[in-house]
């Protein structure tokens, strides 16, 4: 077993769990060097899907993620991330086996926009399933203002949502309200989270000269199926990926 009885009673608990040092400095190295070969693929050369975002803070057109990333066309990057250990400690948080529902990297790149206090599950995935665990990865630094995640900390939150579907839980940055209920992460690379999907969470703006690349790979219950290939039909319909003189001018609640 990865993970010991305290740390799954403390997700249990809190609905997330700060493991550090998970990845070693070469295997964030390969990574990052991976991340950057994503980014700065031409629109004829990746099968991934990329989002281009108008920044509020400096006006520019910049890339915010990029999603379906872990498909054939990138089997070296699925094989780090999807490690055994960290099938493994899925597999004990989840009781079962883990399925790849989506994946995405989230740039964070200066000038990007906050994300604003949320649940994930309230981003449509109730028509998939009611209860999902995303894996983040830490690869650059995490810090205040480069845009570190806040976590609620005290476990007081509803398993289940909270707001109607794709609404916030605030549009207030970090420091979130009651202060002593959440705390942001200063995390470092090679760092991972685990979290479900009713913790509520987010993100200052970038307002900093440092990218804060994370990866986040969410999962569901073996017994529920592989759905990846259907929310990702069902995402490029109603949130097509876009290029950058296409870049999107409003705010979006999209995860």
């Amino acid at each position: 077993m990865f993970l010991t009885q305290e740390q799954t009673e403390e997700f249990e608990s809190t609905g997330f769990i700060v493991l550090k040092g998970f990845f070693d400095k070469a295997v964030m190295d390969k990574v990052s060097s991976y991340l950057d070969g994503l980014r700065d693929k031409q629109p004829d050369e990746f099968e991934e899907a990329k989002y281009y975002e108008t920044s509020p803070i400096t006006g520019e057109n910049i890339l915010v993620r990029i999603e379906n990333v872990l498909g054939d066309h990138n089997a070296g990057l699925a094989d780090i991330l999807l490690a055994p250990k960290a099938i493994e400690c899925l597999t004990q948080l989840m009781g079962e086996p883990p399925v790849l529902f989506k994946e995405k990297i989230n740039y964070k790149l200066p000038g990007c926009r906050a994300d604003k206090l949320h649940q994930d599950q309230a981003a449509g995935w109730n028509r998939y399933c009611d209860f999902f665990i995303t894996m983040a990865i830490v690869v650059d630094e995490n810090r205040k203002d480069n845009a570190a995640l806040s976590f609620m900390t005290s476990g007081n939150y509803e398993r289940e949502l909270m707001t109607e579907e794709w609404q916030p839980l605030t549009e207030d940055d970090p420091p979130y309200s009651p202060e002593d209920e959440y705390t942001l992460l200063e995390a470092d690379p090679g760092d991972i989270i685990f979290f479900d999907a009713y913790v509520p969470h987010g993100s200052p703006p970038n307002t900093s000269n440092r990218s804060r690349r994370n990866i986040f790979l969410t999962f569901n219950r073996q017994s529920d199926g592989d759905m990846r290939a259907t929310y990702y039909a069902d995402k490029w319909v109603s949130y097509a990926p876009n290029e950058v003189d296409d870049a999107r001018l409003e705010e979006s609640f999209r995860v």
